[in-house]
C-alpha cells in the first residue's frame, strides 16, 4: 500500500526524508512478512473465532504501522496524533488533529486519503481479493467480521470472486468520479485534487486538502462529490444486481427506499430551515444537499460551517450521524437495515401486546429475518449506546462542554468526522471548521479505539477483551 505514496513523493521531488518515510517501513514490513511466511500453521482452517481475532488485531496493527511515515517525516511528530490521524484514515472517519492541513506534503496528503479508499471496502477484503482462497472457504469468517451490516453474504459462490467483484465496482466508480472532477470546469480542482477527493468520497472518509474543506470549490465540483457520496452510501450488492440486470430486486429493496426517502426529506427540511439565513434558494438547496449527503454517508466533507445553523437542522444532522447509510456500503453508522429491523421489532412487540397469541415474523424485502439476526441487531444497538456514553464520559476529563463530548464520541463511533461544539461554552471546536487537536492524548486514544470499534461494528473489538477468545477450548 505504501508503494503508491512513495511514487507520489518521487514524482513531486519531495526530498530524501519523505522517500525514506515510506521506504523504511516498506523494507521493515516486507522483511517481517517474509519471516512470518515461513511459519507453518498446524491449523489452517479459519473459524469464526480466528476470523474475528484476525480482523480486530489487523485494524489496530495497521493503524499503528500506518502512522510511521508521519513520524519519520516529522509532519506529525506526536505519536498519539499520528495514530489518531491514521486510524481516522483507515476507519474512514475523517476526524483530524491537523490545524494546518495545507502544510502536508503531496505524499502525506495522498497516503491519508488512500487509507480512506483501502479502509472503505475493507483492508482484509482487499487482501482476500488478491490471495488464493483456502479449500474450506474459511475467508468468509473474515468477511463477516469486517463487512458492515447485520447480514453478510457472498455475491457468487467463491469468496475470492466476490471480493474481486466488489473491488472492481469500487475501483470503476472511483475512476468515474476522478474523471468527472478532473475534466470539469473547476480550475481549482486539479488532477491531484480530484484524486484526493475521489479517494475520500469512495471510502466515505472525508479528509480534505485544506482547512476550509470544499467551501471555495465550484458548485459543479460540490454537486459531483455530493452525488458520488450518495452513490457510495448504497449497498454494493445493488450495483451487482444492476450489472446482471436484476432490476426487480433493486426496486423492492426496503433499505434503499428508506435511504432515498430520508435524503429527500432531510434536504427539503434543511433547505427550508436555512433559507432565511442565505436568502437564496439555490445556495440553500446546494448547501443542504451537500451536507445531508456528507453526513448520512458518514463522509464528513463540508462546504460550510453548519454548526451555526438553526437547532432543528442540527438535530437532523445528529440523527443522520447516528443512522448512517446502507449496509454493505462504505458508510459507517448504525446502518438503515438495522433501523428497519429495530422499527419492525418494535411494531411486532406492540401487536403482540394487544394480541399475545399472535405469531408474526419480521420480513425485509419479502424474506423472513431469523431471530439470531434480530437479537444481533438489538445487541448491537445496546452496545452502541453503552460505548457512546462511556467514551463521552471518559473524554469529559478534558473539561469540554457536553455537546462537544457527546458529538465527539458519536462522530467517532459512527465514523463521520466532524462533530458539534457549543462555541459559547466550549474550549474547542470539533465542527466542520475545527479539529480534534485540543483533546488530551488519553482522549485521543479513547476516540481512536472508538473509531476502530465503530468501523468493525463493535463486536470484533469487544471480543478481544474476552478471556474465552484466547482459550483453546
Amino acid at each position: 500500500m505504501m508503494l503508491l505514496p512513495l511514487f507520489v513523493s518521487i514524482i513531486y521531488s519531495e526530498g530524501i526524508r519523505n522517500i525514506l518515510s515510506f521506504l523504511i517501513p516498506i523494507v521493515i514490513f516486507g522483511g517481517l512478512g517474509l519471516l512470518l511466511s515461513y511459519n507453518k500453521l498446524k491449523k489452517e482452517k479459519i473459524g469464526a473465532k480466528e476470523g474475528i481475532i484476525i480482523v480486530g488485531l489487523t485494524w489496530i496493527i495497521i493503524s499503528l504501522f500506518g502512522c510511521i511515515p508521519f513520524l519519520i517525516s516529522k509532519e506529525i511528530p506526536n505519536f498519539f496524533d499520528a495514530f489518531f490521524e491514521m486510524a481516522s484514515g483507515f476507519t474512514t472517519t475523517g476526524a483530524s488533529i491537523l490545524q494546518d492541513v495545507e502544510k502536508l506534503s503531496y505524499s502525506m496528503l495522498f497516503w491519508r486519503s488512500f487509507s480512506h479508499w483501502i479502509g472503505g471496502m475493507g483492508v482484509l477484503v482487499f487482501i482476500l481479493a488478491l490471495i488464493p482462497e483456502s479449500k474450506e472457504g474459511s475467508s468468509m469468517h473474515i468477511l463477516r467480521a469486517e463487512s458492515p451490516g447485520p447480514q453478510v453474504g457472498k455475491l457468487v459462490s467463491k469468496m475470492k470472486a466476490t471480493s474481486r467483484i466488489l473491488y472492481l465496482i469500487y475501483f470503476s466508480l472511483t475512476i468515474l468520479e476522478i474523471l468527472f472532477l478532473a475534466l470539469g470546469p473547476d480550475e481549482k480542482m486539479t488532477f491531484f485534487n480530484s484524486v484526493i477527493y475521489s479517494l475520500g468520497t469512495a471510502g466515505t472518509g472525508g479528509f480534505a486538502m485544506d482547512s476550509t474543506g470544499l467551501q471555495f470549490y465550484s458548485s459543479y465540483s460540490q454537486y459531483v462529490i455530493a452525488i458520488f457520496m450518495l452513490v457510495f452510501g448504497i449497498n454494493f450488492s445493488m450495483f451487482y444486481l444492476i450489472l446482471i440486470k436484476n432490476y426487480k430486486e433493486v426496486f423492492k429493496n426496503e433499505e434503499l427506499k428508506l435511504y432515498f426517502i430520508i435524503v429527500i426529506a432531510s434536504v427539503a427540511l434543511i433547505t427550508m430551515n436555512i433559507y432565511p439565513v442565505y436568502k437564496d434558494f439555490g445556495d440553500s438547496f446546494r448547501l443542504a444537499f451537500f451536507q445531508v449527503a456528507s453526513i448520512i454517508t458518514t463522509t464528513g466533507y463540508s462546504t460550510v460551517n453548519y454548526s451555526t445553523w438553526p437547532s432543528i437542522t442540527l438535530i437532523i444532522i445528529v440523527c443522520l450521524t447516528a443512522f448512517g447509510a446502507c449496509a454493505g456500503s462504505t458508510a459507517g453508522g448504525i446502518k438503515l437495515s438495522r433501523v428497519i429491523i429495530l422499527f419492525k421489532t418494535f411494531i411486532r412487540k406492540v401487536k403482540q401486546t394487544i394480541s399475545p397469541r399472535k405469531v408474526e415474523s419480521i420480513k425485509i424485502n419479502g424474506k423472513i429475518v431469523d431471530d439470531n439476526t434480530v437479537e444481533g441487531v438489538q445487541s448491537f444497538i445496546v452496545a452502541y449506546i453503552i460505548i457512546l456514553l462511556l467514551c463521552a464520559f471518559l473524554i469529559s476529563i478534558d473539561g469540554f462542554d457536553l455537546t462537544t463530548n457527546l458529538t465527539a464520541s458519536l462522530t467517532c463511533l459512527s465514523n463521520v468526522g466532524p462533530g458539534l461544539s457549543d462555541i459559547g461554552a466550549g474550549l474547542t471546536d470539533i465542527g466542520p471548521a475545527g479539529n480534534f487537536s485540543a483533546f488530551s492524548n488519553f482522549s485521543k486514544v479513547i476516540l481512536t479505539i472508538e473509531m476502530i470499534a465503530g468501523r468493525l461494528e463493535i463486536f470484533p473489538i469487544l471480543v478481544l477483551f474476552s478471556k474465552n477468545t484466547w482459550s483453546n477450548k
